[in-house]
Parts: structure tokens; sequence; C-alpha cells
């Protein structure tokens, strides 16, 4: 099981990547925190099995936040990526990537880790789709500038050694008028403000033996982590003609972290109220930063 510790920094700190680059060599992005995949790992069912991990909380399976045929559909525009140059960022084991190809993008999908090159170019041969997959670190980018119609990032770039360089990267490899699609974790969220600083540091008593901040990455993956708010996205951002900012969250976990171990009579409200609850919190107080920005 994944030991969850990371390195809580803002977000115009940097670090060198090397460490976090091994850190992710051996802690692969595939949401089997507790390695149950075993005798199937690298088979098609392999990839169905992650998938459905993941899409229980953002979109595959049952959840009324997300949509449930395409992952991340509330917040991508699929419909927009046909026949255009489309780059992802931070590609993990390739969900994401599988379905900006079979959507028609011209797809050049890029990661700083051998382990999650080899797994997404596994996943596109047994599904026969298309696509160019690239170890590459985004703070060192190869392409030329105005190359891809779109940028698409889904909780990476927080992760990275600097990531004011790598917006910078992104904002020269897109297009006149190319958006990107990047979501970063929120310092306004619920979980941040309220369930880290509350339910574990008062409550459990963490705040005994730990700072805020190593709270914070005591239950955040990655070997660095960050959390911004709109002013710091928006400083970060402040290169493109137009940013666009909504939060969301996943299905149950939104009232985990208002409610703490008060969350089980939560399971006595009755449905649509339920859902009606952790929509409204989701969408003002989600962990998930959804940015979209026009060069």
């Amino acid at each position: 099981m994944i030991k969850f510790n990371s390195k809580n920094l803002k977000f115009n700190q940097s670090i060198d990547n090397k460490n976090n680059v091994n850190w992710w060599n051996n802690n692969p992005m595939n949401y089997d925190w507790e390695k149950l995949n075993g005798d199937i790992k690298g088979t098609k069912d392999y990839f169905e099995y992650i998938d459905n991990i993941f899409g229980n909380g953002h979109s595959l399976i049952n959840n009324p936040l997300w949509p449930k045929d395409k992952i991340l559909k509330n917040f991508l525009n699929y419909s927009e990526y046909n026949n255009k140059d489309v780059l992802e960022i931070g590609c993990g084991l390739g969900l994401v990537a599988a379905t900006l190809s079979k959507s028609g993008a011209k797809l050049e999908a890029i990661d700083a880790t051998d382990n999650a090159v080899k797994m997404t170019k596994l996943r596109f041969e047994i599904n026969n789709l298309n696509g160019n997959i690239k170890k590459m670190d985004a703070e060192n980018l190869k392409y030329n500038n105005s190359t891809f119609d779109y940028v698409v990032s889904w909780g990476v770039i927080h992760h990275s050694g600097n990531m004011e360089k790598i917006v910078a990267n992104i904002h020269k490899v897109l297009k006149p008028n190319g958006k990107a699609y990047i979501m970063i974790y929120n310092k306004n969220s619920l979980r941040y403000r309220w369930y880290c600083f509350f339910w574990l540091g008062i409550f459990k008593l963490k705040f005994l033996r730990l700072s805020f901040d190593e709270i914070v990455g005591s239950i955040t993956d990655g070997y660095i982590a960050r959390h911004l708010n709109e002013k710091e996205a928006k400083k970060l951002m402040k290169d493109f003609k137009e940013i666009r900012i909504n939060y969301s969250d996943e299905v149950n976990t939104i009232l985990l972290y208002l409610l703490g171990p008060l969350n089980k009579f939560s399971n006595f409200i009755p449905k649509k109220i339920k859902i009606k609850i952790e929509k409204f919190l989701a969408n003002r107080f989600g962990w998930y930063m959804q940015i979209i920005v026009k060069k």
C-alpha cells in the first residue's frame, strides 16, 4: 500500500525533480492502493480493473457528480478534439489518453516515468488505439512553439518540481487561441481547510505531533503536492488571455470531508437530497480546481 507523505509546497516553490520522478516510478498512479491486481497486471482485464477504481470516484460507475460514459466529461470537451493536435501531460496508465484517442484526437501523451509510458503503450496496443506515447518531462517540453490545439493535464502539474516552468511551456506549445484543460488541488476545499485542520488536526490530535503541512501531506499522494487558491491559480496562468475555474470532487468523499467520523449518519439522508448536497458542496468547495485557459 502506498504511504502518502508528500511535501506540501507553495505554488511558486521549485524543487529538484530527480527524487520526484523516482517516487512516481516506484509508486505508479494506478489507484490500486492495496495492490490487488497481482496476476492480471498488464492485461485488458487489468486496465478495466484499475479504470473501474478510478471511475468509482470520477465518472464510470454510478456517480451522480460525474457523467458515466466518458471519463471526466464534465470537464473535458471531447467533441472539440476530433482531428485536433492534443497533448496530454502526465498520462499515468493511460485512461484519459485512451479516451482522448477514441475521440479522434491526434494525440501526443507524455509522462516523466518509464512505467507510465510502458503501461500506456501496452494499453494502446491491447485496445488498438492511435497515439504517440513518449517519455518526457513537461518542465522541458521538446515540441515546437504553437504545436497543439489543446493541452490536457488532470492532477499532474501540482506534483511537478516546477509548476511555473510547466505552465510557461504549455503556453508556448499551444497554438494561438489554443486551450489547456488543467486540474490542480484546491486550497479552499473542504478537504484542505476543514478535514485536514479540524477532523485530523484537532479531533484526531495530529497537531500534537505534526504541522498542518505534514497533515495535508500525510493524505496526499506524490513526492510533491501543492494546493492553490484562485488568486494563486490566476497568477500562475497570467500569460493566458482567458481563464475559467470551477470545482468538483468525488461522490461521497465531499461529505466525508465535511462530517468526518459523523459521515455514517449521512446514509440516513434521502438519496436525492444527498446528491443535491454533494453537488452543492463539490461545486463550491471541491478538492479539484478545474481550470480552462485560452492562449
